[in-house]
């Protein structure tokens, strides 16, 4: 799952001379005052999205999109949820095949914690009584969980039968990724030295992985700025793993500012090379320069390298001979005026997941294009999937 870097490029390619490339719109709402905001890539003609829509009264519906073939529609609302409650806003979608997508979320009965699993033909509820910070679905029976509701950083695991509970070894994870059952990594980030007064604010990155028998902790480089700085803290925000001797975590370095607000000046990456994890400095920055950021979304691009995305635009590619391609915003979309006028050719698609289909070299992402409220009249979001070919 997804999770939001305004990554600094030039606006074209990078050394590797490729022409820079568009998202493809393959999706829009109908409304203006709508988001997707979560997706599962299932197979290269299937997948679910979980989008919402504004009423008048500012009160929110909350739809679930179905693609099978090469159009996205609107599905029947699971019938758990229609007789029992329950919302799909703020849900969580994963799967590991057509007949195996899970969503977690407010789907429990009476709109509590809750999960449902769609077998190919029909929506099942299956008990949950946790929350979802983050899912990984493996095999029908091989689910990881992580436990957003528990005052420690835990894990929980479904067998096919049954959830298990597992406590992690770190402080904080908040991010899944697995390549296959025995290789599944979490990344969030832990104290610096809890005994230490001086430095017991201070936060370094963690990560944890699962070998298929045990979770440990694994070690991960140490981000200082040259001058100490108040409550520093360098935190891991997502992670991607390709194989088991590749995969990617991408975090964010900051501190506590003056007003006592949390400042970020960069993000960082790092790299899993089968034997150690090590700094990667040029897989966010091509051109060696630093700014502020927001965290990476990231996922495979079905060749050994990434496609990165971020809320705020600045989509890449980077494939694995470091070559990088901008991905431009999809074409404009009509406004309010129900028209693609000059003012809504400046609107930009915000990004809040992506995923690689599998067994394709096809990104599908979700979010909104749109104006931003500080336009006034002209704002609008209408809520989106997009998809990007990464070559083959």
């Amino acid at each position: 799952m997804v999770a939001t870097v305004l990554l600094p490029m030039a606006t074209g390619c990078d050394s590797g001379g490729r022409d820079s490339s568009r998202w493809r719109l393959d999706y829009v709402s109908a409304s203006r005052d709508a988001d997707v905001f979560d997706i599962a890539a299932v197979s290269k003609d299937e997948g679910w999205a979980l989008s919402t829509e504004k009423r008048k009264d500012d009160s929110e519906d909350s739809f679930l999109l179905h693609r099978k073939g090469a159009t996205w529609r609107h599905a029947e609302l699971p019938t758990p949820l229609r007789s029992e409650g329950g919302t799909l806003a703020g849900g969580q979608l994963e799967a590991s095949g057509p007949d195996n997508v899970w969503l977690f979320g407010d789907v429990g009965k009476d709109g509590g914690a809750g999960a449902l699993r769609w077998d190919g033909h029909r929506w099942r509820r299956t008990a949950v009584d946790f929350y979802v910070r983050d899912v990984e679905v493996v095999a029908p029976d091989d689910v990881w969980a992580l436990d957003a509701s528990s005052d420690g950083p835990v894990a929980h695991h479904w067998d096919g039968t049954r959830w298990t509970e597992h406590p992690l070894p770190t402080d904080y994870v908040g991010w899944l990724s697995a390549s296959g059952p025995d290789d599944v990594w979490a990344v969030g980030d832990a104290r610096e030295d809890p005994s230490d007064e001086d430095v017991r604010h201070r936060r370094q990155p963690a990560i944890v992985h699962f070998d298929g028998k045990k979770w440990r902790q694994v070690t991960t480089p140490e981000y200082h700025s040259p001058k100490p700085k108040p409550q520093e803290k360098a935190i891991l925000t997502e992670v991607v793993a390709l194989s088991r001797d590749d995969a990617w975590a991408f975090g964010l370095h900051g501190y506590t500012g003056e007003t006592g607000s949390q400042e970020f000046d960069t993000a960082f990456a790092l790299h899993w090379d089968g034997s150690r994890w090590r700094k990667a400095p040029k897989a966010l920055d091509s051109s060696g320069e630093t700014s502020r950021h927001l965290a990476v979304s990231a996922t495979g691009d079905g060749a050994g390298g990434l496609v990165l995305g971020s809320m705020l635009g600045s989509e890449q590619h980077r494939a694995t001979d470091g070559t990088r391609h901008v991905i431009k915003d999809p074409e404009p979309v009509a406004g309010r005026s129900g028209k693609i006028t000059e003012e809504d050719r400046r609107q930009h698609f915000q990004l809040h997941d992506l995923q690689l289909v599998p067994g394709t070299r096809t990104v599908w992402a979700v979010g909104a294009v749109g104006i931003p409220l500080y336009r006034g009249d002209a704002s609008f979001g209408r809520g989106a999937i997009v998809s990007y070919s990464t070559g083959g």
